[in-house]
């Protein structure tokens, strides 16, 4: 995740037009959460979009890669993991939104792997809608 991360704010400060060794593209982006990052680098794509009709494309083909590695993150790294008697692993999550709900759900090597390449493709996919052009 912090490959990704680290990828979206060079994105940010590079889109914003600070040179990538300018403390200020740190500063800008060191508090904002995934989502302000992820509006954030909408809105700079809107506002460039006439000089630099390319990342239109790349952040319409990107956006969708964001929220699926943002989701299997949020899988990963949120509620409390367990292992049962017969060796399987399950996640306990409990989200608060208008209403306390619980879940408890089985979550595989398979699926977490998944999750990681995903993720990795999201920096990829970051890092190229700014250099390919």
């Amino acid at each position: 995740w912090c490959v990704l991360e680290s990828a979206t704010d060079l994105t940010l400060a590079k889109l914003s037009a600070f040179e990538l060794d300018d403390p200020r593209g740190v500063i800008v982006t060191a508090h904002l959460s995934w989502p302000q990052k992820t509006d954030t680098l909408e809105a700079l794509v809107d506002v460039l979009k006439d000089e630099h009709p390319h990342l239109i494309t790349g952040f319409t083909e990107l956006k969708p890669i964001l929220t699926e590695a943002q989701k299997g993150r949020n899988r990963i790294v949120h509620g409390q993991w367990g292992i049962e008697k017969d060796g399987t692993v399950h996640k306990l999550r409990a989200t608060a939104r208008g209403k306390l709900k619980f879940g408890i759900e089985p979550i595989t090597l398979d699926e977490i792997t998944t999750i990681s390449h995903n993720i990795g493709s999201a920096g990829f996919a970051m890092l190229k809608m700014v250099v390919n052009k």
